[in-house]
């Protein structure tokens, strides 16, 4: 498999659990990088959301964890020859053993979120794809742990699993300060939902995104929030 060229760099994706995506590009788009001087990316895959971040954010360290072994060592080769090598570091562990005296201003996580649904028959799919493997409950108990007082937690999910998501967060006092819909195609229903919560309580901001306005038609606004990271933008 050939790698995925971006603007600024390059992620090889052939040995890792899941392929870079829409998801997780969007989300790196998305994400506000301010002040941001520690970021975590929990279930960091071959690295591209710890990349982005990387790149959006100028002197931030930031630290990827991944549970799969084989995605960890391709995260890692991928920030190797990275620009920004010297301050991004993959750790291959369990999210739920992380412990930090420093906590993060900034968590970000495309988690496995589906429930119900049959597992993958690839076991490595199945890790990082299904919440059996790591709940929403757990997920925010490790942020809740590691973050900031004042940090922030950015993720996707499916839009039906969003209450939840919203749910489970409320028990660690983590509230949402800004969502963004996320559609596919302009004529389908909206698929996705990008969430920032923080423990402060402010208002929420609202946006939707449209990633295709027409089939193989890229959409404005999908466009302009990806210029800086895609080639065919």
């Amino acid at each position: 498999m050939e790698p995925f060229h971006f603007k600024q760099f390059s992620v090889r994706h052939d040995r890792s659990a899941i392929k870079v995506g829409t998801d997780s590009v969007l989300l790196g788009a998305w994400t506000n990088y301010n002040k941001a001087e520690r970021i975590l990316d929990i279930g960091t895959g071959c690295g591209v959301l710890a990349l982005i971040a990387a790149q959006r954010n100028g002197t931030a360290r930031i630290d990827g964890i991944e549970i799969d072994t084989a995605s960890a060592e391709e995260a890692r080769a991928n920030a190797a020859v990275s620009p920004w090598n010297d301050r991004l570091r993959i750790h291959n562990m369990d999210a739920r053993k992380l412990v930090s005296s420093d906590r993060y201003d900034l968590i970000i996580s495309n988690p496995p979120f589906y429930a119900g649904e049959e597992a993958s028959p690839d076991s490595r799919r199945s890790v990082a794809k299904h919440s059996g493997e790591l709940t929403f409950n757990e997920l925010l108990c490790a942020a809740d742990k590691l973050l900031a007082a004042d940090g922030r937690i950015s993720v996707v999910l499916p839009l039906n699993r969003e209450k939840d998501f919203l749910t489970d967060a409320a028990l660690f006092g983590l509230k949402p300060n800004r969502r963004c819909v996320v559609r596919y195609l302009g004529s389908r229903p909206p698929k996705r939902v990008m969430l920032e919560l923080g423990r402060r309580a402010e208002e929420l901001e609202q946006e939707e995104i449209t990633v295709e306005s027409t089939q193989g038609e890229f959409s404005a606004g999908y466009r302009t929030l990806l210029s800086d990271l895609l080639m065919k933008f």
